[in-house]
């Protein structure tokens, strides 16, 4: 699941600066947003459970292939036994009457899949985009939270491609921080990270 953050303008971060009046003292930090989200438990779990329903989706739509599959088996079939000599003209006007009914149903089946196909991928996105969108909005919380413990008065997103920060001492860096606040209350079952943050390992025996 990728993170797309909003790009965002020099200008507005120059007016507020500027705003701060002269005797007051700005203390800036910067977070690394695409890292904090990788980071998350909550992100792994919510791909386990998005994994989970595409399976599902591609399951269904999977039986229905197979259902129009058997369909079109039985299509051919009564096409290619309307076509013996052998038979009658009344049965032969008979079997082409039901190979126009399969023709039907395999329409009707097509129409299903695509219909249903449709829909499950409207469905899986906007519910990627919903995911991602208040798994941000945690994340945020818990910078804005970090922040004011910390007396930062700004802080700067320096994980995104479109991010401005040209440099930063790793002082100012309160991605760990904010990593591990995250994952404070991950599930027992929950493992070490990819940034080597201990997380709440399985309980020992």
């Amino acid at each position: 699941m990728n993170i797309s953050l909003s790009k965002f303008s020099l200008v507005p971060l120059l007016i507020t600066l500027f705003a701060v009046s002269a005797s007051a003292q700005v203390r800036i930090a910067t977070v690394d947003l695409n890292k904090a989200f990788n980071s998350y438990w909550k992100k792994r779990e919510a791909e386990s459970v998005l994994k989970d329903e595409q399976s599902k989706m591609e399951k269904k739509l999977k039986g229905l292939q197979d259902e129009y599959k058997g369909i079109n088996e039985s299509y051919q079939k009564l096409l290619d036994s309307a076509s013996d000599p052998a038979i009658s003209t009344e049965e032969r006007d008979k079997r082409k009457s039901q190979a126009d009914d399969k023709l039907k149903q395999l329409k009707q089946k097509q129409d299903e899949f695509l219909s249903e196909k449709n829909s499950d991928e409207v469905a899986i996105s906007e519910r990627r985009k919903s995911t991602i969108t208040r798994i941000l909005a945690e994340i945020r919380s818990v910078v804005a939270a970090r922040a004011k413990t910390s007396n930062y008065t700004l802080v700067l997103d320096a994980g995104s491609e479109a991010s401005f920060v040209v440099y930063a001492s790793a002082d100012t860096d309160i991605t760990p921080e904010v990593i591990k606040d995250l994952n404070a209350s991950a599930p027992a079952s929950s493992s070490t990270d990819d940034t080597g943050i201990e997380k709440k390992s399985e309980k020992k025996k």
